[in-house]
């Protein structure tokens, strides 16, 4: 089979794309232009800017892009399995360097810096799904694992594979760290019952709980900063 060559104007059109980013960086560039350069290097015979358009419209930011699955991303029609799993590829890359970044880093005192590292650590999940950061007594970072994980607004934690854990990493003291797929950023009961399980068995296990965070799409919450944290 023959395969389509590039035209000279769309070839002309990556090259300029790509001297932009060596010249200054992405700055003036579309989100739109950012998509159609790196699909430049998974779709090497075709014009990229329709197909980039395709994803950014579906998608609508360049964070829901990186985050989609290759399941959502093969429903546009242009997407093959390679541009499905290159989008996979690079959320991957973006979580490891971000890991590397964080982890033994003394940053568990922002809750900012915790909400940046799971966000790209699990990405904009659907489900719910419930994490644990593992700290050592100087605060920083020794491992991170998610405990549980369900439905939207079904998701059992068990304090004690928590604890399991946490003896496991040799961890002093733990973040608990879970999404609310669905906005809002009120805890809800069972959110107050897990923090108030966990802050009385770590007193018995000298494990203390340092903060329950709740992360939505676009916000966080400190339980720690509400007035029914307990003291």
């Amino acid at each position: 089979m023959q395969m389509a060559n590039v035209s000279p104007t769309h070839t002309g059109h990556r090259t300029r794309l790509l001297e932009r980013f060596i010249k200054g960086g992405l700055d003036g560039f579309h989100d739109y232009e950012v998509v159609e350069l790196l699909l430049t290097y998974a779709v090497p015979r075709r014009d990229t800017k329709p197909l980039a358009r395709a994803l950014l419209d579906r998608h609508k930011t360049l964070n829901g892009l990186m985050n989609a699955s290759a399941e959502e991303l093969r429903q546009i029609p242009g997407v093959g399995p390679r541009v499905a799993h290159f989008f996979g590829l690079l959320r991957e890359v973006m979580s490891t360097c971000l890991r590397e970044r964080y982890e033994r880093q003394p940053f568990v005192s922002k809750r900012r810096d915790v909400e940046e590292y799971l966000r790209f650590y699990y990405g904009s999940r659907k489900d719910e799904y419930v994490a644990v950061l593992f700290l050592d007594n100087g605060n920083h970072v020794i491992g991170t694992e998610m405990v549980a994980e369900g439905t939207v607004n079904q998701c059992v934690v068990y304090p004690r594979v928590i604890v399991q854990k946490a003896i496991e990493q040799g961890a002093s003291s733990v973040i608990l760290v879970h999404n609310h797929p669905g906005g809002t950023t009120e805890p809800s009961e069972a959110d107050w019952q897990i923090t108030l399980r966990l802050r009385q068995i770590g007193k018995l296990m000298d494990l203390p709980l340092v903060d329950h965070i709740i992360i939505t799409r676009h916000e966080s919450v400190s339980l720690r900063e509400l007035s029914r944290w307990p003291a």
